[in-house]
């Protein structure tokens, strides 16, 4: 592809942009667990998360109210996000968490339809996928630390999980929230508060259900698009 031709609906319509994404997020979490206890670390981790945002806006919202809505709240986060590196301050930490919540599920929403959507299953597709089953994780992570930051007590944590620094909180709900997806559970994070048994459950249900219902739309979009064509020849 053209540099000319590298814009935001150029990327919505062959879905390379989720190709990006992907990579994107796995940087950002890979990042996350193990730079998080330096302070170029967390300087990365921030900005890595502000480029997902930023691609996000650029390569999943078309529809142009919705493109506005997101640039308004990725600026919003940008913003917050790197005031809350240099300021310290728990209500600062409690909305950078808000604003990276609603993201995240209105990036949720889009994407599902970007990757079920009808058409031949392409590898930047498959990249969608990957994405959105990241995102989940994500996403019950932000849900995760917001009742923590709201009920201290609703999760019991190893005493070798030690919190030194607000965006430890993060990382260990992070890596909670992948293992929990995958019905792993190590024990070493345990729910205690009824509403944090809750999230755990249904995030454990939704893990298995997405698999599930992806791998069998993706394989019968592909299946369809192969008898279209053998019927057009």
């Amino acid at each position: 592809m053209k540099l000319s031709r590298l814009n935001p609906r150029q990327l919505w319509s062959d879905e390379s942009g989720l190709t990006t994404l992907l990579v994107l997020t796995l940087v950002f979490i890979i990042s996350l667990t193990t730079l998080s206890d330096y302070s170029f670390g967390r300087i990365l981790i921030r900005l890595f998360f502000c480029l997902i945002v930023v691609v996000g806006v650029l390569t999943t919202f078309p529809q142009k109210w919705l493109h506005a809505f997101a640039l308004a709240l990725a600026v919003a986060i940008v913003a917050v996000n790197f005031t809350e590196h240099f300021q310290k301050l728990p209500y600062l930490e409690m909305l950078n968490t808000g604003l990276s919540l609603v993201y995240v599920g209105l990036l949720l929403f889009t994407l599902v339809f970007q990757v079920f959507r009808e058409g031949s299953v392409t590898r930047h597709r498959i990249s969608g996928a990957i994405v959105l089953y990241l995102f989940l994780g994500a996403f019950w992570a932000l849900l995760y630390k917001m009742l923590a930051l709201n009920v201290p007590q609703a999760f019991h944590l190893s005493e070798h999980l030690i919190i030194d620094h607000p965006d430890d909180l993060l990382r260990h709900f992070m890596y909670f929230s992948y293992i929990t997806l995958t019905t792993t559970g190590y024990g070493d994070i345990t729910p205690v508060h009824p509403v944090a048994r809750l999230l755990a459950m249904f995030q454990a249900l939704a893990g298995q259900l997405f698999l599930v219902i992806t791998l069998a739309r993706l394989v019968s979009l592909e299946l369809m698009h192969r008898n279209e064509k053998t019927d057009s020849q």
